[in-house]
């Protein structure tokens, strides 16, 4: 009830911060993927967790060893060209790719398909041609170190 899945609610930072500092400590997670600061659709949940992880990180408070990547949000031109989009998505620097097989894509539809109160017709669309269901890129997000010295 506190993080609804709706593009005009604000989320608590500190509640989001939280949330995230449990899992990556209880569950020893390494590796976060995130939205980018446009959250690929502007979407207001999207963005209030990649802000969330960008201070987290800058501040030096997520653990030891955990890198953060953050997801480029593309134009809406990319965003249906599937998997003719792979070239550029090649040519243009990202720190990490990351290319869905097609068993991947089954799985990643069948996800999609689960959430049918969401499923209008423009994501069915998104399931089929979108690059984001075939091709992903991201950027690494400086993470602070902890070793800071007080004089």
């Amino acid at each position: 009830r506190e993080l609804p899945d709706d593009p005009a609610v604000q989320w608590s930072t500190a509640l989001v911060s939280s949330l995230i500092l449990k899992h990556t400590q209880n569950y020893g997670i390494s590796l976060v993927l995130t939205f980018d600061g446009r959250g690929v659709s502007g979407h207001a949940n999207h963005i209030a967790i990649y802000k969330t992880l960008s201070h987290l990180a800058s501040a030096g408070r997520l653990p030891e060893g955990c890198q953060i990547y953050s997801l480029h949000s593309i134009s809406i031109l990319r965003k249906y060209l599937s998997v003719l989009e792979l070239p550029v998505s090649w040519l243009l620097p990202s720190d990490f790719c990351c290319l869905i097989g097609l068993e991947e894509y089954k799985r990643a539809k069948k996800a999609m398909l689960c959430h049918r109160s969401q499923l209008v017709w423009f994501r069915r669309l998104y399931i089929l041609f979108s690059r984001y269901m075939f091709i992903n890129t991201f950027q690494a997000i400086v993470v602070e170190t902890k070793n800071v010295k007080m004089y």
